[in-house]
Parts: structure tokens; C-alpha cells; sequence
């Protein structure tokens, strides 16, 4: 069926004719006739259960034009929310709806299920109860995200998709996901943070060890848990260019960018990060 991407709209405007808003926010005009359109939009919005006769041409031109949505239908994933507490609970509560199947599960025991996975693939009686066979894994910690989630990087290599979201202070932590192996993972991000630290990587380093108790309220769940569903969805719709367009910069790719959220006033900045060379010392 051939059906509007989403975010392209049709409307009138009056003694004017038809026009139409281009997904990035750009406005055209649409030189059809009104009837012509009427019925495109009749057959795009699923009213009419056959094509419009004759207007082949015109739905090409949408087509071609890139107003259809020609992305596959969002696969079913099952998603393991790895943390406890109100932020894990929002972001379970934000994945709820169609197409993901949302379960919780303890860290330790997630971590340790892995690792055990990891060196017993070729072994038939191993824990086949360890939620290791997740297609996503978010991983979300109500403070600074503690180390052995670097025990979980090596989930792409079983074929499961690697999220993580962390709150330091006044600041959520969006870890680039890592979705094919070589990605970067947790240990990369805290090899790229502790390097671009410079002299202050003790300071940091302790911060992260002492895991202080981080001051977030519902709000703030909300806005985190909106951000990290929205990268999960985006990868299970298999969408892999980020959107631009006139309303909004251009975007880094989720798998390249370290997303910091500024909790007090919803600022948003996105830091290029990319894997760590495994010659790097």
C-alpha cells in the first residue's frame, strides 16, 4: 500500500489551492487540480481500497518525489530493560506499544548470563533462561553507568542491539547503540571520555566509581525515556539516514554520537564518537 511518510501532509489553502508540507518542514505548492488530489489523498490515507483510475503519473511523481514511505514494516523485537528504579521503569514504560515486547531483568544477572553465554555458545546445555537472546538490550542506570556494562558489549556479536542511557548530576547519558559488531561500546565510550578528560581523568574516573545518587524526578524520566525510545524504535523501523530538513540541523547518525541531555533546561548536544582502534594503547 502507498501511504504519506509520516510528517508529509496535504492540505488547502484557501484561494490558493492545494499544497503540500515536506517531511524536513519545507512547504510546496501543489499544482494538481483539487479532484486530482482529493482522490490522491483518498487512496494515500487508506479511504479507498483501490488506486485512483488514471493517475498512475501522478503517484509516480509522489514517489519519485520521496513523499511515500517506502521503509519496511517496523520487525517485532523483544527488548530487555537491564536496570532498576523509576528511570528504568520509564523507559520500559516508553517502549510499551507495538511491534516490542518489553521485559525487565536484574543487571548482575544479565551480565552474568552473558558472560556465561559468551563461553558456552557451542555447549547445548548451557542457561537458555538468560534473556541473552533479546534482539535489544538497553541498559539504563539512575546515576553514572558502572563498569560492567562493558561485560555487554560483546551482545552485537550475538546478534542483539546494545542501548545505554546513564544520568550524571543534571545530565542524561545517551550512549551511541551499538548495533553490528565494532560498534562502539561502553568500554569505548569511557576510553573517548577519560582521553578528551585530559589531565582531569582521575576526577572523572572516581566520579564514575562513586556512582553518587543522581537528583531526577518524573520529568526527567520522561524526557530520557522518550529520547532512548525513540533511538530503539528508529532502529527496529530500520531507518539509517537521521532526518534534516529545514527545521532542524543535520543529525549524526545514532551509532556515531555520545547524546548529553541537559536535564535543567532540555539542551541537547550530540558529540561525534566512533570506536576506539583496537591498536590504541
Amino acid at each position: 500500500m502507498e501511504r504519506l511518510r509520516p510528517g508529509v501532509s496535504v492540505f488547502e489553502v484557501p484561494g490558493r489551492g492545494s499544497a503540500l508540507r515536506e517531511a524536513s518542514g519545507r512547504l510546496r505548492g501543489v499544482d494538481l487540480p483539487r479532484g486530482t488530489v482529493e482522490a490522491l489523498t483518498r487512496w494515500f490515507d487508506g479511504a479507498d481500497p483501490v488506486p485512483p483510475p488514471g493517475l498512475d503519473p501522478e503517484r509516480g511523481a509522489f514517489a519519485a518525489a520521496g513523499y511515500l514511505d517506502e521503509a519496511p514494516p517496523p520487525r517485532t523485537a523483544t527488548v530487555t530493560v537491564a536496570g532498576r528504579g523509576a528511570l528504568a521503569d520509564a523507559v520500559a514504560a516508553a517502549l510499551a506499544g507495538p511491534g516490542l515486547q518489553v521485559r525487565h531483568r536484574d543487571l548482575d544477572s544479565l551480565v552474568t548470563a552473558t558472560a556465561a553465554a559468551t563461553t558456552t555458545d557451542a555447549d547445548t546445555d548451557a542457561d537458555t533462561d538468560a534473556d541473552t537472546d533479546a534482539d535489544v538490550v538497553c541498559a539504563v542506570a539512575d546515576g553514572p553507568a558502572p563498569a560492567t556494562w562493558t561485560a555487554l558489549d560483546t551482545l552485537p556479536e550475538r546478534g542483539t542491539a546494545w542501548f545505554r542511557l546513564s544520568v550524571e548530576g543534571r545530565h542524561g547519558i545517551l550512549e551511541p547503540p551499538a548495533v553490528h559488531p565494532g560498534d562502539a561500546g561502553h568500554a569505548d565510550v569511557r576510553a573517548r571520555r577519560l582521553a578528551a578528560a585530559g589531565s582531569g581523568h582521575p576526577h572523572l574516573l572516581a566520579y564514575w566509581d562513586a556512582a553518587p545518587v543522581t537528583p531526577t524526578g518524573p520529568g526527567d524520566h520522561a524526557l530520557l525515556a522518550a529520547l532512548l525510545a525513540a533511538d530503539v524504535r528508529a532502529w527496529a523501523a530500520g531507518h539509517r539516514t537521521p532526518a534534516t530538513g529545514d527545521l532542524v540541523p543535520a543529525a549524526l547518525p545514532a551509532r556515531r554520537r555520545l547524546r548529553v541531555v541537559d536535564l535543567d533546561t532540555a539542551a541537547i548536544a550530540d558529540h561525534a564518537l566512533l570506536p576506539v582502534p583496537g591498536s590504541a594503547p
